[in-house]
């Protein structure tokens, strides 16, 4: 198989669905967007940690140093929430 056919596949198997079960093809875009939200929220938060542990560290200023501590704790908090959730999805 090659890749217009894998597209056309997983295409109609979506237009089967819409018509089979729509709850369940809304419920899975509905963890499509939340994952990509999580993604983009635990990317910014690692991004923001690892900036302001920097900063921190290079102005010797613990506030900037423990708020940059307290982005990378909640950034795992956040992806181990999500990854919580997506077990729980049937």
């Amino acid at each position: 198989m090659n890749d217009d056919q894998v597209a056309r596949a997983i295409h109609e198997i979506e237009r089967a669905l819409v018509q089979e079960d729509p709850i369940f093809l809304r419920r899975v875009r509905q963890l499509h967007r939340r994952e990509a939200a999580t993604v983009l929220s635990v990317f910014a938060l690692l991004a923001a940690g690892a900036v302001l542990l920097t900063v921190g560290l290079a102005t010797l200023s613990w506030v900037v140093w423990c708020g940059g501590l307290l982005s990378l704790v909640i950034a795992a908090v956040v992806d181990q929430h999500h990854q919580s959730h997506l077990r729980r999805f049937p």
